[in-house]
């Protein structure tokens, strides 16, 4: 892996994202129900993992959705929404600029929200926009030349500074 440096190995990863579940069970353990909204592909993956961990540890109804932003700018929330919107966490792998996350809650918000909180595998705390991370698995402190890969393929999850 010429120029990766593993910052994050499967098993860490996953370490990470059952923190992070219990996290939210610690918090909404009283709540019927919860909805996880993954952004694209990796943010879909971990919320994915997410609710299973949830469900098997408690009674939480966990609705799954996949936001993804289309090629016209078009932002597509996939199944479409159609209940009531009370507690809502909003899913992705990495918080680079904000950016994604800030379009992704402007979609959102289009809906009744009463809470909305944020879910990051690993922030590089390099935010351009105010954004507030609720949970978080890794917090890394990296140059703004840094990119960071998160790899979400079945048996090969890593997280790498490249």
């Amino acid at each position: 892996m010429d120029g990766k440096q593993i910052i994050l190995n499967q098993n860490e990863i996953l370490n990470k994202i059952s923190r992070i579940a219990f996290s939210i069970i610690e918090d909404f353990h009283k709540e019927k129900k919860i909805t996880l909204i993954g952004l694209k592909e990796n943010g879909f993956l971990i919320a994915k993992k997410i609710k299973k961990i949830i469900q098997k540890e408690c009674d939480i109804n966990v609705t799954l959705h996949k936001l993804t932003f289309e090629k016209n700018s078009e932002i597509k929330m996939t199944p479409d929404i159609n209940y009531e919107l009370k507690n809502i966490f909003l899913v992705d792998d990495v918080l680079k600029s904000g950016k994604t996350i800030i379009y992704a809650i402007k979609e959102i918000l289009k809906y009744e929200v009463d809470c909305l909180k944020t879910v990051i595998l690993v922030n590089r705390n390099h935010n351009k926009f105010p954004i507030g991370v609720d949970y978080i698995g890794l917090n890394l402190s990296t140059t703004l030349k840094d990119h960071i890969e998160v790899i979400m393929e079945k048996n090969n999850e890593s997280a790498y500074l490249v």
